[in-house]
């Protein structure tokens, strides 16, 4: 043993000599040969080169070649990289190595089984007659063969003539398999997407990339049905500069002897936190592009206009400049009849200290043209200067703003309102024990503004009805705190008009909040109507967790002349094994009586790969309902593959 030592000292100081850069140990049984010119090593052989860590049954060294060369039961750990095989040459000037019949892993993502692997660099890897796997398991879930692939440590691959297998039994064969690991863009066709829906087959999609320059890419797909029609979308991206960027999608679908198209447009740059700009256009030919589209969206099932518009906005020190203008394009047809901004300029002028006093001095000003092409088009210049006065005393702040709303119409002459409001607001602190303390955070405000007969204004939008107020609303927020965390708020609002003889007390409000711990939260919000002494809406949410189940429960009311709402939604989780969890929702209409949505999903998470397999229904105001299976799968490394199955019952 005191023989090894010595020569494992001798051989680590003859060796910083020549690698000072890299620290380089070897122990062994047996050491032969001379240091300035080649080293043989059998016998338990351990090498440490500088952070890399070698063992094996034999070693050879060629300190003018620089060459490094390992035999029988070779074992190479570097950082996460763990790597058994049979022989093991490194190039320790280049820094790039040669492995035979290899097994382990290059990352905690990366497992690697292969006949050969030249290492290039520290990251990119090559592999040949192998198996890829981003699973941990001894028999992993999914795995891709191939005669070659690159691997780029914990990114991706990208092989040729690939085996996609499940439990190590291959089931599909592809020519070219790639993930995010091509760092350089290169067209061609990207891997095809399958699926079912009743009402079309079985479809098939196919994409094909192409590469517009460094900049700039496209994404063309042609999709498939078997039953009635297909469709054909591209999709354009393009980069001007990292602040500066955009793209462009079109679709068209042909089914039932018809086309339905859909263009979309977005553009946004931001060169500086001072400056923003966005474009955004969607434009359909009809409401039936959405069922040509078999779309699921209930949001898109119930759009009754697509929106463009352009937004500009800029910020100094003491001033805002907003820009935006908008564009509706009704789907029921009445366009024409819709006021459009086109556009709308505010300038805001932000509070302005005078001098050393409590006065400061705020402007809004607003440029609105709107056009109708039924017409009564026509410009509005909203002008509102406003004093504003701030003064705190201990902990009652008091805030007062005076403005006068200047208003001059291209068609209907001016007007001139008078505004002013004052706000008083105080915070308490009230220590209950050595760790509960309650914070109260009321608020008075008073707002008076003039009342205006505007009949006789062209009537452009709902900003030039403005009725005229006397009010009060008093505010109370309160918090409890426990250990210096917050576990209750409790707001109360409540509104007093002098104005309106018939019902002085408006809306009041409460909100309460309450989550003590992560395992329980509950939220209340309620509008009580003194008048009518009843509810006028009710939101409560209340979510638990315990153990390994959870379910949450929301309970939503709403009723006025227009709206009237009055549902409960539900749902809950639970786990049915190690990786599989099992979770189910609905939505009950309390006043028709009958359910308006349901849906059952299972979540399998591997690591390694992750899948959502569901069945939802949504019933339909004409009572039928539109249902969908789908199965949604993520591979680690690879990406997401979907299948959607759409019907619907009478």
């Amino acid at each position: 043993m005191k023989q090894w030592f010595l020569i494992t000292i001798l051989f680590s100081v003859l060796f910083s000599t020549v690698f000072a850069q890299e620290k380089f140990e070897i122990e062994a049984k047996v050491l032969k040969g001379n240091v300035n010119e080649e080293i043989t090593a059998e016998g338990n052989v351990e090498i440490l080169y500088g952070e890399v860590i070698l063992k094996g049954d034999k070693a050879y060294y060629n300190r003018e070649k620089g060459i490094l060369r390992l035999e029988g039961n070779v074992f190479i750990k570097e950082g996460n990289t763990e790597l058994f095989c049979d022989r093991l040459v490194y190039d320790l000037k280049l820094k790039k190595a040669v492995l035979t019949n290899v097994y382990g892993k290059l990352s905690p993502v990366d497992y690697i089984k292969a006949k050969r692997i030249e290492r290039i660099s520290e990251r990119k890897w090559v592999a040949y007659d192998g198996v890829y796997t981003p699973c941990s398991q001894e028999c992993p879930d999914w795995s891709i063969g191939a005669r070659k692939f690159d691997v780029l440590v914990g990114e991706g691959i990208k092989g040729k003539w690939v085996s996609f297998r499940i439990k190590n039994v291959p089931v599909l064969f592809l020519p070219f398999i790639a993930s995010p690991i091509i760092k350089e863009r290169k067209t061609g066709f990207l891997f095809p997407r399958f699926g079912y829906r009743k009402d079309d087959g079985l479809i098939y999609k196919q994409p094909f990339y192409v590469v517009l320059g460094r900049s700039a890419d496209l994404t063309l797909t042609y999709e498939k049905r078997t039953r009635d029609g297909d469709s054909r979308n591209a999709e354009f991206r393009y980069i001007l500069s990292e602040n500066n960027k955009g793209n462009l999608f079109y679709s068209l679908i042909r089914r039932d002897g018809r086309k339905d198209w859909k263009l979309t447009f977005s553009h946004r740059f931001f060169p500086d936190e001072q400056f923003y700009g966005s474009m955004s256009s969607e434009l359909i030919n009809s409401r039936t592009y959405f069922i040509s589209s078999q779309t699921f969206d209930p949001e898109e099932k119930t759009k009754i206009y697509t929106k463009s518009n352009i937004t500009f906005s800029k910020l100094w020190k003491h001033a805002i400049l907003n820009v935006n203008a908008v564009y509706l394009h009704s789907l029921d047809g009445s366009t024409d009849t819709i006021y459009q901004r086109l556009p709308n300029v505010r300038f805001y002028l932000l509070d302005i200290p005078l001098g050393n006093t409590p006065f400061s001095f705020s402007n809004d000003l607003d440029f609105t043209y709107f056009y109708r092409k039924a017409g009564d088009s026509g410009y509005r210049v909203n002008v509102q200067p406003t004093l504003v006065f701030g003064k705190k005393w201990k902990n009652l702040k008091s805030s007062s703003r005076f403005s006068v709303l200047l208003t001059k119409y291209q068609h209907g002459g001016k007007r001139s309102i008078v505004q002013f409001k004052n706000t008083l607001s105080t915070h308490h602190f009230l220590p209950m024990t050595e760790k509960f303390l309650i914070s109260l955070n009321p608020r008075l405000e008073a707002t008076y503004r003039e009342e205006e007969d505007q009949s006789s204004n062209p009537f452009y939008d709902t900003t030039d009805r403005i009725e005229g107020e006397k009010s009060l609303n008093g505010l109370l927020d309160s918090f409890i705190y426990y250990s210096g965390k917050r576990i209750m708020r409790l707001s109360l609002k409540t509104f007093y008009d002098f104005q309106d003889k018939n019902n002085h007390l408006g809306l009041w409000k409460l909100d309460l909040d309450i989550s003590p711990s992560q395992k329980f939260s509950f939220k209340e919000t309620l509008f009580y109507s003194p008048k009518d002494s009843e509810l006028k809406k009710v939101n409560t949410y209340f979510s638990t967790k315990w153990k390994v189940f959870s379910l949450w429960l929301n309970h939503y009311y709403e009723f006025d002349n227009e709206v009237l709402n009055n549902y409960l939604r539900w749902g809950a989780s639970v786990p049915l094994g190690k990786y599989l969890t099992f979770s189910y929702s609905q939505r009950y209409d309390l006043l028709l009586s009958m359910d308006r949505e349901r849906e059952y999903a299972l979540f399998i998470k591997r690591g390694c790969w992750n899948g959502r397999f569901s069945y939802r229904w949504v019933r339909n105001y004409d009572n039928t309902l539109d249902y969908q299976i789908m199965l949604v799968v993520n591979l680690l490394k690879v990406g997401n593959y979907g299948y959607r199955f759409l019907g619907k019952k009478e």
